[in-house]
């Protein structure tokens, strides 16, 4: 069976393709994309946990490479300014820029342990109640309403803004933060990458330029915020500017894209399965169940790369040096070896060692913030999808090959809630004020 990881045909619906890879006796080769896919659970773990063998540190060139293929005379213009807002060096181009996500140990571990400070347990527990707060402003201007967007109206505005906030970034500039958001996404991992070159050194330079003002800013007078936090030395050891503009963008596309999505897919997944949406209706406290079923039948990240430092193997198969391999983080988390039922939706399930957030070394410092965002607006938008359902057509994934999320939910109600509309509550516009 072929299997082209980078094409739109094979991610309509992955699923049975990752069955047929579960069942193949050797590590399935994607020929055109020049990768080997490590389906099954074991294998994709073991490519996380040993970094040594499988490197971060260049697998993103795979994201990279069709892009750069496009890039036209009408380009050049563009792409001159980018360097000059982002104060780039062109050689550096052509390979994914050095992040959490593409650094290795020992590099990796001194980045992370600096930012692990602005995600310790007590900075993201004291941003519930304003995750609550957003979560009840935007539910109320969906509830009453017969027909609905979730992903417009919240999925995408609620991790955004509190990755804003966390930033210490102003929330007016929320729209330029989701245009740069999807530009990236699209163009590094869209099937049909309609953005030029041009507009996406556009969107880029801004993010940059903006970002380095913010960051510059943080650097004379620091506040409380997540960039003060990584450039603000009584904190401890700090980041290059560089480093943290690297770590801002990250936070802006895998963060909001991670808990976007996770978000999204649940409510879903609940209005195909009704007898679900009512049993945690009835009980809230399955919800964090739910969540955690949903991040292992839908993964808002459906593999990570990795390049093999050195000749080995997996699954019988020789893996040459230099060779790239997926950890096939939607393909594991759906495989029967470990999951019995795989294809089954069960929130009940034992879902202990789900790879939705990675595993080893690189496992998503944010996990905690994107789980603790899916629990609270599920909490609020649950009560409000009594005698809801997906609208024909409603249901609409993003386009990209490397992470499975809703671009639209359009959701239709058969009956009204109530008539009026409540008010919002007071300051659920202000960032928060206590130190987070």
């Amino acid at each position: 069976m072929t299997f082209e990881p980078l094409e739109k045909e094979y991610w309509e619906n992955p699923y049975p393709y990752y069955q047929r890879l579960h069942e193949q006796p050797s590590l399935p080769w994607a020929p055109r994309a020049q990768v080997f896919c490590a389906s099954r659970f074991e294998e994709a773990s073991e490519v996380f946990k040993d970094p040594e063998l499988f490197s971060s540190a260049v697998a993103f060139d795979l994201l990279l490479q069709s892009s750069w293929q496009n890039v036209g005379v009408v380009d050049v213009f563009e792409m001159l300014r980018f360097l000059v807002r982002a104060r780039v060096n062109p050689l550096a181009l052509r390979s994914a820029p050095e992040t959490l996500l593409t650094s290795d140990p020992p590099k990796h571990e001194a980045m992370r342990n600096i930012v692990n400070r602005g995600f310790s347990p007590r900075r993201v527990a004291a941003w519930e109640p304003r995750i609550r707060e957003l979560s009840q402003q935007y539910v109320a201007k969906l509830k009453y309403a017969n027909q609905f967007d979730v992903v417009e109206g919240l999925t995408h505005p609620l991790p955004m803004s509190i990755i804003a906030e966390m930033l210490g970034v102003e929330t007016h500039r929320l729209a330029d933060f989701r245009r740069w958001s999807n530009s990236a996404i699209s163009s590094l991992t869209g099937c049909e990458r309609s953005l030029s070159p041009r507009v996406i050194m556009k969107n880029g330079g801004e993010a940059l330029e903006y970002l380095r003002s913010i960051v510059r800013r943080r650097q004379q007078e620091p506040g409380e915020d997540l960039i003060s936090v990584l450039v603000d030395p009584k904190h401890g050891d700090t980041l290059d500017t560089q480093s943290v503009l690297m770590f801002a963008m990250v936070l802006l596309i895998a963060g909001n894209e991670t808990t976007t999505s996770a978000i999204g897919n649940t409510v879903k997944l609940l209005l195909e399965r009704p007898q679900v949406l009512e049993e945690v209706s009835a009980d809230p406290s399955l919800i964090p169940a739910l969540v955690e079923e949903s991040l292992r039948f839908e993964s808002p990240f459906q593999f990570m790369p990795r390049r093999a430092t050195r000749d080995t193997e997996l699954r019988e198969t020789p893996i040459p040096r230099g060779s790239t391999v997926l950890a096939m983080i939607g393909a594991a988390n759906r495989d029967p070896r470990y999951f019995p039922e795989p294809d089954r939706f069960d929130i009940h399930r034992d879902t202990t060692g789900h790879l939705a957030f990675g595993y080893g070394v690189h496992f998503c410092l944010g996990s905690h913030l994107a789980r603790l965002e899916a629990r609270v607006a599920l909490e609020e938008l649950i009560p409000a999808l009594a005698g809801c359902s997906v609208a024909d057509g409603g249901a609409v994934y993003g386009d990209s090959y490397i992470t499975r999320g809703l671009a639209r939910l359009e959701v239709t109600r058969s009956t009204p809630m109530a008539v009026g509309r409540p008010q919002p509550a007071e300051g659920a516009d202000r960032a928060p004020s206590q130190s987070a």
